[in-house]
Formats: structure tokens, sequence, C-alpha cells
């Protein structure tokens, strides 16, 4: 003789049933909702850095059309490592 289900048990069944079935179809589009948010979280700080990079170059270019005497001799000394005539440069060991 089958065993017969009470209402309760066939209620929870059901449930079980369709919940298992939600989980299955949404369950990659809750983890791809997670990973576009991580990456849009990321994408924005890179933002952040790539907009104080770009001012800072809009600064330097500023200087350089201007050419500014000081700015100038700056980049002359530390990119160039040019020096003024009769100095002498020395180079210490970074630590």
């Amino acid at each position: 003789m089958p065993n017969k289900l009470s209402a309760k048990q066939k209620l929870i069944l059901i449930s079980a049933i369709v919940l298992g079935v939600a989980v299955f179809l949404l369950g990659g589009s809750i983890l791809n909702l997670a990973h576009n948010k991580l990456e849009l979280y990321r994408l924005a700080k890179k933002r952040t850095q790539l907009d104080a990079q770009y001012e800072q170059l809009l600064a330097e270019k500023k200087l350089l059309e201007e050419q500014d005497p000081k700015y100038m001799e700056m980049l002359a000394r530390t990119r160039y490592h040019m020096v003024k005539p009769g100095e002498i440069e020395f180079r210490l060991p970074h630590d």
C-alpha cells in the first residue's frame, strides 16, 4: 500500500522543489551580480587614481608650456642629472 503524504508534507515538498528550481535558475545571476558589484568598485577606485594622475599631468603640462625656470631646473637636475658649472653631483645609494 503506497504511503500517502499529509497536506503539511505536500506543502513542504512543493516548497522545497520551488526553492530548488529558483536557486538553480537564479544562482548564476546572483553570482554575476556579486561579481559585477566587485568589478564596479574596482573600476571606480581605478578611475579615482587616474583622475588624480590626469590632474597632475595637466599641472606639469602647464609648467612646461610656461617654461617655468624653477621647474625646468628641477627637471634637469632630477631627471637628467644635470649640474651647473663647478657643481659636483653626489649620488647616495637607496636603502
